[in-house]
Protein backbone atom coordinates (compact mmCIF):
# COMPACT_ATOMS: atom_id res chain seq x y z
CA UNK A 1 0.00 0.00 0.00
CA UNK A 2 2.70 2.53 0.84
CA UNK A 3 3.99 2.63 -3.22
CA UNK A 4 0.32 2.72 -4.82
CA UNK A 5 0.06 6.25 -2.13
CA UNK A 6 3.37 7.15 -3.40
CA UNK A 7 2.06 6.77 -7.12
CA UNK A 8 -1.04 7.82 -7.03
CA UNK A 9 -1.63 10.33 -4.01
CA UNK A 10 -1.63 14.19 -4.36
CA UNK A 11 -0.29 15.62 -1.23
CA UNK A 12 -1.68 18.98 -1.99
CA UNK A 13 -4.97 18.48 -2.06
CA UNK A 14 -7.02 18.99 1.30
CA UNK A 15 -7.46 16.01 3.20
CA UNK A 16 -11.13 16.06 3.02
CA UNK A 17 -10.76 16.11 -0.53
CA UNK A 18 -8.08 13.67 -0.36
CA UNK A 19 -10.38 11.21 1.36
CA UNK A 20 -13.06 11.43 -1.46
CA UNK A 21 -9.82 11.27 -3.89
CA UNK A 22 -8.95 7.63 -2.78
CA UNK A 23 -12.44 6.35 -2.63
CA UNK A 24 -12.61 7.58 -6.16
CA UNK A 25 -8.74 5.52 -6.77
CA UNK A 26 -10.98 2.20 -5.44
CA UNK A 27 -14.21 2.00 -7.25
CA UNK A 28 -11.76 3.09 -10.80
CA UNK A 29 -10.17 -0.79 -9.62
CA UNK A 30 -13.30 -2.06 -9.92
CA UNK A 31 -16.01 -0.55 -11.87
CA UNK A 32 -13.64 -0.56 -15.01
CA UNK A 33 -14.15 -4.10 -15.15
CA UNK A 34 -17.06 -3.92 -16.60
CA UNK A 35 -17.04 -0.51 -18.46
CA UNK A 36 -13.98 -2.21 -20.02
CA UNK A 37 -16.18 -4.67 -21.66
CA UNK A 38 -18.09 -1.41 -23.53
CA UNK A 39 -15.60 0.23 -24.78
CA UNK A 40 -15.37 0.28 -28.40
CA UNK A 41 -12.42 -1.45 -29.44
CA UNK A 42 -13.04 -4.52 -27.82
CA UNK A 43 -16.99 -4.46 -27.67
CA UNK A 44 -16.50 -4.48 -32.09
CA UNK A 45 -14.05 -7.02 -31.97
CA UNK A 46 -16.68 -9.54 -30.04
CA UNK A 47 -19.41 -8.13 -32.31
CA UNK A 48 -17.38 -8.82 -35.49
CA UNK A 49 -15.70 -12.54 -34.59
CA UNK A 50 -18.66 -13.61 -32.27
CA UNK A 51 -21.62 -12.68 -33.97
CA UNK A 52 -19.94 -12.32 -37.73
CA UNK A 53 -22.06 -9.11 -37.92
CA UNK A 54 -21.94 -6.89 -40.99
CA UNK A 55 -19.70 -3.80 -41.60
CA UNK A 56 -22.40 -1.20 -40.45
CA UNK A 57 -22.94 -3.03 -37.01
CA UNK A 58 -19.06 -2.58 -36.42
CA UNK A 59 -19.16 1.27 -37.43
CA UNK A 60 -22.00 1.71 -35.11
CA UNK A 61 -20.27 0.12 -32.04
CA UNK A 62 -17.79 2.52 -33.29
CA UNK A 63 -19.51 5.56 -33.25
CA UNK A 64 -22.27 4.70 -30.11
CA UNK A 65 -20.03 6.85 -27.53
CA UNK A 66 -20.61 9.81 -29.62
CA UNK A 67 -24.49 9.21 -29.74
CA UNK A 68 -24.21 9.18 -25.97
CA UNK A 69 -22.31 12.58 -26.28
CA UNK A 70 -25.35 13.71 -28.58
CA UNK A 71 -27.25 13.92 -24.66
CA UNK A 72 -24.74 15.87 -22.89
CA UNK A 73 -27.02 18.68 -22.92
CA UNK A 74 -30.21 16.54 -21.53
CA UNK A 75 -27.73 15.37 -18.96
CA UNK A 76 -26.64 18.70 -18.19
CA UNK A 77 -30.32 20.23 -17.95
CA UNK A 78 -31.30 17.74 -15.10
CA UNK A 79 -28.03 17.64 -13.48
CA UNK A 80 -28.52 21.27 -12.85
CA UNK A 81 -29.43 21.94 -9.06
CA UNK A 82 -29.35 18.57 -7.90
CA UNK A 83 -26.85 16.92 -5.87
CA UNK A 84 -24.06 15.11 -8.79
CA UNK A 85 -22.56 11.68 -6.91
CA UNK A 86 -26.00 10.35 -6.16
CA UNK A 87 -26.66 10.72 -10.32
CA UNK A 88 -23.95 9.58 -11.11
CA UNK A 89 -24.51 6.53 -9.27
CA UNK A 90 -27.66 6.00 -10.36
CA UNK A 91 -26.17 6.10 -13.91
CA UNK A 92 -23.22 3.65 -13.14
CA UNK A 93 -26.12 0.96 -12.12
CA UNK A 94 -27.99 1.49 -15.69
CA UNK A 95 -24.49 0.56 -17.19
CA UNK A 96 -24.08 -2.40 -15.63
CA UNK A 97 -27.60 -3.77 -16.76
CA UNK A 98 -26.56 -2.91 -19.60
CA UNK A 99 -23.37 -5.15 -19.37
CA UNK A 100 -25.07 -8.08 -18.05
CA UNK A 101 -28.07 -8.14 -20.97
CA UNK A 102 -24.82 -8.82 -23.46
CA UNK A 103 -24.12 -11.81 -21.12
CA UNK A 104 -27.33 -12.90 -22.32
CA UNK A 105 -27.44 -12.30 -25.31
CA UNK A 106 -27.69 -15.36 -27.87
CA UNK A 107 -25.08 -16.08 -31.06
CA UNK A 108 -27.95 -15.19 -33.30
CA UNK A 109 -29.27 -12.29 -35.34
CA UNK A 110 -31.46 -11.56 -32.63
CA UNK A 111 -28.55 -11.35 -30.23
CA UNK A 112 -26.86 -9.33 -32.42
CA UNK A 113 -29.36 -6.92 -32.21
CA UNK A 114 -29.34 -7.17 -28.15
CA UNK A 115 -25.74 -6.61 -28.37
CA UNK A 116 -26.23 -3.11 -30.58
CA UNK A 117 -28.66 -1.43 -28.49
CA UNK A 118 -26.53 -2.54 -25.44
CA UNK A 119 -24.10 -0.54 -26.13
CA UNK A 120 -25.37 2.33 -27.75
CA UNK A 121 -27.39 3.15 -24.41
CA UNK A 122 -24.44 2.18 -22.67
CA UNK A 123 -22.50 4.66 -24.41
CA UNK A 124 -25.39 7.28 -23.61
CA UNK A 125 -25.63 6.86 -20.30
CA UNK A 126 -22.07 6.82 -19.94
CA UNK A 127 -21.80 10.19 -21.55
CA UNK A 128 -24.11 11.61 -18.44
CA UNK A 129 -21.33 9.76 -15.96
CA UNK A 130 -18.68 12.14 -17.97
CA UNK A 131 -20.66 15.16 -18.02
CA UNK A 132 -21.97 15.52 -14.16
CA UNK A 133 -18.86 14.35 -12.84
CA UNK A 134 -16.45 16.83 -15.02
CA UNK A 135 -18.04 19.68 -12.41
CA UNK A 136 -17.45 17.43 -9.33
CA UNK A 137 -13.84 17.11 -10.94
CA UNK A 138 -13.90 21.04 -11.31
CA UNK A 139 -15.00 21.84 -7.69
CA UNK A 140 -12.77 19.33 -5.52
CA UNK A 141 -9.33 19.93 -7.93
CA UNK A 142 -7.55 22.97 -8.15
CA UNK A 143 -6.29 24.37 -11.63
CA UNK A 144 -2.76 23.51 -10.91
CA UNK A 145 -3.51 20.27 -9.73
CA UNK A 146 -6.65 18.82 -11.85
CA UNK A 147 -4.68 17.18 -14.75
CA UNK A 148 -2.89 15.31 -12.37
CA UNK A 149 -6.01 13.47 -9.62
CA UNK A 150 -7.56 13.33 -13.08
CA UNK A 151 -4.86 11.76 -14.81
CA UNK A 152 -4.11 9.51 -11.63
CA UNK A 153 -7.69 8.25 -11.59
CA UNK A 154 -7.34 7.50 -15.53
CA UNK A 155 -4.24 5.92 -15.32
CA UNK A 156 -5.80 3.54 -12.99
CA UNK A 157 -9.12 2.99 -15.43
CA UNK A 158 -6.64 1.89 -18.16
CA UNK A 159 -4.61 -0.21 -15.80
CA UNK A 160 -7.70 -1.78 -15.33
CA UNK A 161 -8.80 -1.90 -18.85
CA UNK A 162 -5.27 -3.04 -20.30
CA UNK A 163 -5.86 -6.15 -17.59
CA UNK A 164 -9.56 -6.88 -17.79
CA UNK A 165 -9.20 -7.20 -22.08
CA UNK A 166 -6.19 -8.81 -22.16
CA UNK A 167 -7.05 -11.69 -20.15
CA UNK A 168 -10.75 -11.53 -21.62
CA UNK A 169 -8.76 -11.92 -25.30
CA UNK A 170 -7.27 -14.65 -24.07
CA UNK A 171 -10.42 -16.48 -22.61
CA UNK A 172 -12.07 -15.73 -25.99
CA UNK A 173 -9.66 -16.91 -28.23
CA UNK A 174 -10.06 -20.56 -26.06
CA UNK A 175 -14.06 -20.51 -26.68
CA UNK A 176 -15.94 -17.22 -28.45
CA UNK A 177 -19.31 -18.27 -26.46
CA UNK A 178 -17.17 -17.86 -23.62
CA UNK A 179 -17.96 -13.72 -24.04
CA UNK A 180 -21.35 -14.43 -21.58
CA UNK A 181 -19.21 -15.28 -18.35
CA UNK A 182 -16.73 -12.31 -19.14
CA UNK A 183 -19.73 -9.94 -19.63
CA UNK A 184 -21.44 -11.46 -16.48
CA UNK A 185 -18.34 -11.67 -14.30
CA UNK A 186 -17.72 -7.70 -15.62
CA UNK A 187 -20.92 -6.88 -14.12
CA UNK A 188 -21.02 -8.45 -10.08
CA UNK A 189 -17.51 -7.01 -9.78
CA UNK A 190 -18.80 -3.65 -11.34
CA UNK A 191 -21.36 -3.45 -8.17
CA UNK A 192 -18.11 -3.30 -6.12
CA UNK A 193 -17.16 0.05 -7.95
CA UNK A 194 -20.83 1.88 -7.62
CA UNK A 195 -20.75 1.12 -3.48
CA UNK A 196 -17.50 2.81 -3.63
CA UNK A 197 -18.41 5.53 -5.55
CA UNK A 198 -21.25 6.53 -3.30
CA UNK A 199 -19.06 7.84 -0.59
CA UNK A 200 -17.19 10.31 -2.98
CA UNK A 201 -17.76 13.90 -1.59
CA UNK A 202 -17.62 17.25 -3.51
CA UNK A 203 -16.77 20.24 -2.40
CA UNK A 204 -18.78 23.32 -2.41
CA UNK A 205 -21.26 21.91 -4.16
CA UNK A 206 -24.31 23.14 -2.06
CA UNK A 207 -23.05 26.64 -3.01
CA UNK A 208 -22.42 25.79 -6.92
CA UNK A 209 -25.94 24.08 -6.76
CA UNK A 210 -27.30 27.49 -5.39
CA UNK A 211 -25.87 29.06 -8.51
CA UNK A 212 -27.09 26.28 -11.02
CA UNK A 213 -30.77 26.83 -9.85
CA UNK A 214 -30.65 30.83 -9.61
CA UNK A 215 -28.92 30.56 -13.79
CA UNK A 216 -31.99 27.90 -14.15
CA UNK A 217 -34.61 29.98 -12.40
CA UNK A 218 -33.52 33.34 -14.86
CA UNK A 219 -33.73 31.50 -17.63
CA UNK A 220 -30.14 31.92 -19.14
CA UNK A 221 -30.79 31.91 -22.93
CA UNK A 222 -27.68 34.17 -23.36
CA UNK A 223 -25.59 30.85 -21.73
CA UNK A 224 -27.30 28.40 -24.58
CA UNK A 225 -25.16 26.77 -26.92
CA UNK A 226 -25.28 28.95 -29.61
CA UNK A 227 -25.18 32.06 -27.31
CA UNK A 228 -21.86 31.05 -25.65
CA UNK A 229 -19.95 29.90 -28.92
CA UNK A 230 -21.13 33.92 -30.56
CA UNK A 231 -19.72 35.23 -27.54
CA UNK A 232 -16.82 33.36 -26.68
CA UNK A 233 -14.70 33.12 -30.20
CA UNK A 234 -11.71 31.80 -28.75
CA UNK A 235 -13.93 28.90 -27.46
CA UNK A 236 -15.65 28.37 -30.54
CA UNK A 237 -12.69 28.34 -32.80
CA UNK A 238 -10.93 25.67 -30.03
CA UNK A 239 -14.34 23.76 -30.51
CA UNK A 240 -13.78 23.91 -34.67
CA UNK A 241 -10.55 22.52 -34.53
CA UNK A 242 -11.20 20.14 -32.00
CA UNK A 243 -14.30 18.93 -34.30
CA UNK A 244 -11.77 18.74 -37.34
CA UNK A 245 -9.15 16.54 -35.15
CA UNK A 246 -11.88 14.61 -33.88
CA UNK A 247 -13.38 13.64 -37.06
CA UNK A 248 -10.08 12.89 -38.17
CA UNK A 249 -9.58 10.22 -35.35
CA UNK A 250 -13.34 9.19 -35.21
CA UNK A 251 -13.13 7.93 -39.09
CA UNK A 252 -10.43 5.52 -38.80
CA UNK A 253 -11.51 2.80 -35.57
CA UNK A 254 -14.28 1.24 -37.65
CA UNK A 255 -12.08 0.25 -40.86
CA UNK A 256 -9.01 -0.77 -38.35
CA UNK A 257 -11.20 -3.20 -36.86
CA UNK A 258 -12.70 -3.91 -39.78
CA UNK A 259 -8.56 -4.46 -41.58
CA UNK A 260 -7.73 -6.43 -38.78
CA UNK A 261 -10.16 -8.59 -37.80
CA UNK A 262 -11.85 -9.26 -41.56
CA UNK A 263 -9.10 -8.76 -44.02
CA UNK A 264 -6.18 -9.79 -41.83
CA UNK A 265 -8.12 -12.21 -40.23
CA UNK A 266 -5.95 -12.22 -36.76
CA UNK A 267 -7.26 -13.77 -34.00
CA UNK A 268 -8.97 -12.06 -30.62
CA UNK A 269 -5.88 -11.52 -28.62
CA UNK A 270 -3.78 -9.57 -31.60
CA UNK A 271 -6.89 -7.46 -32.32
CA UNK A 272 -7.91 -6.48 -29.15
CA UNK A 273 -4.39 -5.61 -28.72
CA UNK A 274 -3.70 -3.30 -31.50
CA UNK A 275 -7.55 -1.89 -31.93
CA UNK A 276 -7.73 -1.63 -28.21
CA UNK A 277 -4.84 -3.09 -25.51
CA UNK A 278 -1.79 -0.80 -26.78
CA UNK A 279 -3.82 2.74 -26.40
CA UNK A 280 -4.89 2.45 -23.29
CA UNK A 281 -1.15 1.08 -22.10
CA UNK A 282 0.05 3.46 -23.83
CA UNK A 283 -2.11 5.59 -22.11
CA UNK A 284 -1.83 4.70 -18.73
CA UNK A 285 2.41 5.05 -18.84
CA UNK A 286 2.34 8.37 -20.09
CA UNK A 287 -0.23 10.04 -18.94
CA UNK A 288 1.24 11.36 -15.71
CA UNK A 289 3.98 13.11 -18.06
CA UNK A 290 0.92 14.58 -19.88
CA UNK A 291 -0.84 15.81 -17.02
CA UNK A 292 1.89 17.58 -15.48
CA UNK A 293 2.19 19.07 -18.68
CA UNK A 294 -0.93 20.03 -18.74
CA UNK A 295 -1.47 21.61 -15.69
CA UNK A 296 1.43 24.44 -16.53
CA UNK A 297 0.19 25.61 -20.52
CA UNK A 298 -2.72 26.54 -21.73
CA UNK A 299 -4.83 23.36 -23.41
CA UNK A 300 -4.64 25.37 -26.90
CA UNK A 301 -0.66 24.97 -26.92
CA UNK A 302 -1.30 21.69 -25.23
CA UNK A 303 -3.36 20.50 -28.45
CA UNK A 304 -0.75 22.46 -30.97
CA UNK A 305 2.25 20.14 -29.49
CA UNK A 306 -0.13 16.42 -29.22
CA UNK A 307 -1.76 16.69 -32.57
CA UNK A 308 1.55 17.21 -34.26
CA UNK A 309 2.86 13.79 -32.85
CA UNK A 310 -0.83 11.83 -33.95
CA UNK A 311 -0.59 12.60 -37.45
CA UNK A 312 3.40 11.21 -37.05
CA UNK A 313 1.66 8.06 -35.63
CA UNK A 314 -1.47 7.85 -38.20
CA UNK A 315 0.98 7.91 -41.31
CA UNK A 316 2.62 5.32 -39.59
CA UNK A 317 -0.55 3.29 -40.07
CA UNK A 318 -1.14 4.39 -43.69
CA UNK A 319 2.22 2.23 -44.74
CA UNK A 320 0.46 -0.42 -42.64
CA UNK A 321 -2.83 -0.80 -43.72
CA UNK A 322 -0.82 0.01 -47.47
CA UNK A 323 1.50 -2.71 -47.44
CA UNK A 324 -1.25 -4.88 -44.91
CA UNK A 325 1.33 -5.16 -42.02
CA UNK A 326 0.07 -5.53 -38.49
CA UNK A 327 3.62 -5.27 -37.44
CA UNK A 328 3.30 -1.28 -39.42
CA UNK A 329 -0.29 -0.86 -37.70
CA UNK A 330 0.89 -1.86 -34.08
CA UNK A 331 3.72 0.53 -34.57
CA UNK A 332 1.43 3.49 -35.25
CA UNK A 333 -1.10 2.89 -33.16
CA UNK A 334 2.05 3.01 -30.21
CA UNK A 335 2.58 6.65 -31.59
CA UNK A 336 -1.08 7.82 -31.53
CA UNK A 337 -1.54 6.07 -27.69
CA UNK A 338 1.66 7.88 -26.70
CA UNK A 339 0.00 10.90 -28.06
CA UNK A 340 -3.46 10.56 -26.76
CA UNK A 341 -2.91 9.52 -23.52
CA UNK A 342 -2.62 14.15 -23.28
CA UNK A 343 -5.68 13.79 -25.20
CA UNK A 344 -7.97 12.05 -22.90
CA UNK A 345 -6.74 14.42 -20.29
CA UNK A 346 -7.35 17.54 -22.56
CA UNK A 347 -10.56 15.86 -23.66
CA UNK A 348 -12.56 16.12 -20.34
CA UNK A 349 -10.28 19.15 -18.72
CA UNK A 350 -9.89 21.37 -21.57
CA UNK A 351 -13.24 23.50 -21.23
CA UNK A 352 -12.30 24.68 -18.07
CA UNK A 353 -9.41 26.96 -19.97
CA UNK A 354 -12.29 28.65 -20.90
CA UNK A 355 -15.15 28.40 -18.63
CA UNK A 356 -16.30 30.68 -16.29
CA UNK A 357 -17.17 28.93 -13.10
CA UNK A 358 -20.42 29.38 -13.36
CA UNK A 359 -20.92 27.98 -16.77
CA UNK A 360 -18.29 24.93 -16.04
CA UNK A 361 -21.34 22.65 -17.09
CA UNK A 362 -22.68 24.27 -20.17
CA UNK A 363 -19.21 24.52 -21.82
CA UNK A 364 -18.50 20.74 -21.21
CA UNK A 365 -22.36 19.82 -22.76
CA UNK A 366 -21.28 22.39 -25.58
CA UNK A 367 -17.93 20.10 -25.91
CA UNK A 368 -19.27 16.76 -25.40
CA UNK A 369 -22.15 17.25 -27.93
CA UNK A 370 -20.04 18.84 -30.45
CA UNK A 371 -18.14 15.22 -29.93
CA UNK A 372 -21.21 13.85 -30.33
CA UNK A 373 -22.00 15.49 -33.69
CA UNK A 374 -18.85 14.59 -35.08
CA UNK A 375 -19.27 11.09 -33.75
CA UNK A 376 -22.72 10.50 -35.35
CA UNK A 377 -21.22 10.29 -39.09
CA UNK A 378 -17.72 10.42 -38.89
CA UNK A 379 -17.53 6.45 -37.91
CA UNK A 380 -20.63 5.68 -40.91
CA UNK A 381 -18.02 8.13 -43.23
CA UNK A 382 -14.84 6.38 -42.51
CA UNK A 383 -15.75 3.19 -43.05
CA UNK A 384 -17.95 4.19 -46.43
CA UNK A 385 -15.13 6.07 -47.69
CA UNK A 386 -12.59 3.03 -46.41
CA UNK A 387 -14.83 0.05 -48.56
CA UNK A 388 -16.96 2.51 -51.34
CA UNK A 389 -20.40 2.92 -50.62
CA UNK A 390 -23.88 2.83 -52.98
CA UNK A 391 -27.12 2.77 -52.03
CA UNK A 392 -27.27 -0.92 -50.90
CA UNK A 393 -25.18 0.05 -48.13
CA UNK A 394 -21.61 -0.68 -47.67
CA UNK A 395 -20.18 -2.86 -50.31
CA UNK A 396 -16.87 -4.73 -49.55
CA UNK A 397 -16.45 -5.52 -52.92
CA UNK A 398 -16.65 -2.03 -54.30
CA UNK A 399 -13.96 0.71 -54.84
CA UNK A 400 -13.19 2.77 -51.69
CA UNK A 401 -10.16 4.50 -50.59
CA UNK A 402 -8.59 1.99 -48.51
CA UNK A 403 -5.87 2.67 -47.34
CA UNK A 404 -5.54 6.22 -48.59
CA UNK A 405 -8.28 6.91 -45.78
CA UNK A 406 -5.48 6.71 -43.28
CA UNK A 407 -3.71 9.40 -45.44
CA UNK A 408 -6.90 11.84 -45.64
CA UNK A 409 -7.21 11.72 -41.99
CA UNK A 410 -3.67 12.88 -41.68
CA UNK A 411 -4.24 16.00 -43.69
CA UNK A 412 -7.22 16.98 -41.62
CA UNK A 413 -4.79 16.22 -38.59
CA UNK A 414 -2.09 18.79 -39.59
CA UNK A 415 -5.21 21.34 -40.54
CA UNK A 416 -6.18 20.76 -37.14
CA UNK A 417 -2.74 21.08 -35.36
CA UNK A 418 -1.98 24.31 -37.86
CA UNK A 419 -5.42 25.35 -36.45
CA UNK A 420 -4.45 24.77 -32.65
CA UNK A 421 -1.37 26.81 -32.88
CA UNK A 422 -2.75 29.83 -34.44
CA UNK A 423 -5.47 29.70 -31.55
CA UNK A 424 -2.37 29.25 -28.99
CA UNK A 425 -0.88 32.42 -30.07
CA UNK A 426 -4.12 34.76 -29.60
CA UNK A 427 -5.13 33.49 -26.59
CA UNK A 428 -1.70 34.34 -24.48
CA UNK A 429 -3.55 37.37 -22.72
CA UNK A 430 -6.56 35.45 -21.73
CA UNK A 431 -5.67 33.77 -18.18
CA UNK A 432 -5.99 30.63 -16.99
CA UNK A 433 -9.57 29.95 -15.39
CA UNK A 434 -8.90 28.81 -12.05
Amino acid sequence: MPSFDKFFAIPELDPAVQRSFRREQLSELTLPLATSLMEGGFVAVVAAKAFNVEPWVIAVISAAPMFGNLSSFFWTRIATGRSKIPMVVTLQILVLLCVAAIAASPRSHDGAWIVLSSVVLCRILIAGIITVRSVAWSLNYERALRARATGRLQAITSLTVVLTTSLAGLILDAEPANFRIIYGAGALFGCVGVWLFRGVLVRGEKRHRVMERRGAQHGHRKDGFLAVLRKDTLYARYQLHQFISGTANMMLEPPLVYLVTKQLGASYVVSIGIVMLIPFTLNLTTMPLWARYLDKVHVTEFRARQNAGWVVGVLIMFWGAWTFSLWWLALGRVITGIVNGGGSLAWQLGHNDFAPRDQISTYMGIHVTLTGVRGAFAPFLGMALYLGWDAKGYVPGSTGLSAWLFMLSAVLGVIAWRGFDRLRRDVRLRPLNR
